[in-house]
């Protein structure tokens, strides 16, 4: 992708529907209110006549007047969704291996630390929230003497395919401001084997001017690395850098050459006014029970005037009011009143919103707790439970494999490099689990029926049981197995002396 010409209006045009589709997604997963409101101040959404007419509209929930704002709440579904995705891909982390037994060592010490199972989790549920994830390999040896990865959120990078294949990834990241005037901008782009790039002086509405790197604090550093065209290479044959999907396609975008192959958010828009449905009916939980509190009816006369010329007014907040008129020597008693609940009523519209939702975002209720039983299940049972989120897993692993493969290749790679070894190494190959794995009873099962018909091999059963062991323990387990197998036998229990022959 090209770098934007000087005065392109920021945001960049073209990127314009993807930079909308973000920013509303993230709008739903960050859940401010006050944000939502201002969003849908005054708009309306598709909605349905009764009879089951299509095409009229009403307010959004969250486009109401302001004068309702401070008794709205917000259920935080769309982070849950984005939160369930994370944890189905990365709660047991990936696992990265190698043929080479050096390269595997050097792979195990710069990706398998605790710190990369974490990174992994945010990285996975930014994907979910805004579509995509980007990554560039960093090094610096004032901070450590290992490269690493760094994530990107996907409005922040810029990616270019040809034919289908990433073939640039480019980032823009908002430097520290030196006045209040300028917006100082960072663009870099990464190739194969290069990185280049443009450092703009602008404002919130255009990027600007191009600036020398030295102009800025947090660019003068790089200056001493690039070359005449504001390029270094980065010594290894692949890109430093990549753009992970969160699924694919967006399909407003199916006919534009340059976005089609964008990233889809988990937050769609057709999932909008269904979380508004259900932010209004969790509000009206809200509201029934602080309205069903009890209340007193008094005489007025027991009232605290509120003084000349003030009139009456009603607050749902007073809990001591009387529609009834008194005198004070009349019989009349302060009485207790508290209205009748609805609210298992509204919590199961509330519920029924909620399953909606999550079967509309392609997962499973039972993976956010609704619809469990709460007994034991076989690995089957639980498959067909979570048979919606296991296909959503599935499909979203394989972006992830794809692009952690090319992410820890290149990190190898830049690895090798940065301590003088020669960088070419074979791809590295990425193992990431199911979420939702076997019991040891239905493994048990399948190697017997494995076994009785002599379809596997000792040395399959024993890796098959105990997948978490490493190759010496299977190996000595392996052994035993065989040997009892075999039935050892004492040669002096059956043995005799030889006899001399008489001749």
């Amino acid at each position: 992708m090209p770098f934007p010409t000087p005065h392109t209006p920021w945001p960049m045009p073209e990127w314009e529907k993807v930079r909308h589709m973000v920013n509303e997604a993230a709008m739903w997963w960050e859940g401010d209110t006050s944000t939502l409101a201002s969003r849908y101040h005054g708009q309306y959404r598709p909605s349905q006549f009764s009879g089951g007419i299509t095409g009229s509209v009403s307010r959004w929930f969250w486009g109401a007047p302001e004068t309702q704002q401070n008794r709205r709440v917000h259920l935080p579904l769309p982070a849950d969704i984005v939160a369930t995705s994370a944890t189905l891909l990365f709660d047991r982390a990936p696992v990265f291996t190698h043929p080479d037994q050096e390269v595997k060592g050097a792979l195990d010490n710069i990706l398998n630390p605790d710190a990369f199972p974490a990174e992994l989790m945010v990285a996975g549920e930014t994907c979910a929230a805004l579509g995509a994830v980007g990554w560039r390999i960093m090094w610096d040896s004032d901070v450590s003497e290992h490269p690493w990865i760094e994530w990107v959120d996907a409005d922040a990078v810029f990616p270019s395919f040809s034919y289908g294949r990433l073939a640039s990834v480019m980032f823009v990241e908002t430097l520290p401001p030196i006045d209040e005037k300028h917006v100082w901008r960072l663009f870099s782009e990464h190739t194969a084997g290069r990185i280049t790039y443009r450092l703009m002086e602008g404002n919130e509405q255009s990027v600007g001017m191009v600036r020398p790197l030295p102009e800025h604090p947090n660019t003068v550093d790089l200056a001493d690395w690039v070359d005449e065209s504001s390029s270094q290479t980065t010594n290894i044959p692949v890109m430093a850098a990549g753009y992970i999907p969160n699924a694919r396609p967006v399909v407003g975008f199916r006919r534009d050459g340059k976005l089609r192959h964008i990233g889809r958010p988990d937050l769609t828009p057709d999932l909008f006014p269904l979380f508004d449905s259900l932010d209004e009916t969790w509000t009206e939980v809200r509201a029934e029970m602080r309205l069903s509190r009890k209340k007193i009816i008094v005489p007025d006369w027991m009232l605290k005037n509120r003084g000349l010329g003030m009139g009456a007014s009603f607050d749902h907040d007073q809990e001591v009011f009387s529609p009834v008129k008194g005198h004070p020597d009349s019989n009349m008693t302060p009485e207790p009143y508290s209205p009748p609940l609805r609210i298992d009523a509204m919590l199961s519209a509330a519920e029924a919103w909620a399953t909606q939702i999550i079967r509309r975002a392609n997962y499973s209720p039972a993976s956010f707790g609704m619809d469990s039983d709460g007994g034991a299940m076989t690995a089957r049972e639980v498959d067909a439970r979570y048979d919606a989120s296991l296909k959503t897993w599935s499909a979203k692993s394989s972006y992830w494999r794809a692009g952690l493969k090319d992410a820890a290749t290149a990190l190898l790679m830049k690895d090798r490099d940065l301590h003088g070894k020669h960088p070419d190494v074979e791809p590295v190959r990425v193992e990431m689990a199911r979420p939702v794995q076997e019991t040891r009873n239905d493994v048990a099962q399948t190697v017997q029926s494995l076994d009785a018909a002599r379809a596997v091999s000792t040395e399959q059963k024993v890796a098959m049981l105990w997948p978490e062991w490493d190759d010496e323990r299977r190996d000595v387990e392996t052994a035993r197995i065989l040997q009892e197998q075999a039935g050892t036998v004492d040669p002096a229990l059956f043995a005799q002396a030889d006899e001399p022959i008489d001749m």
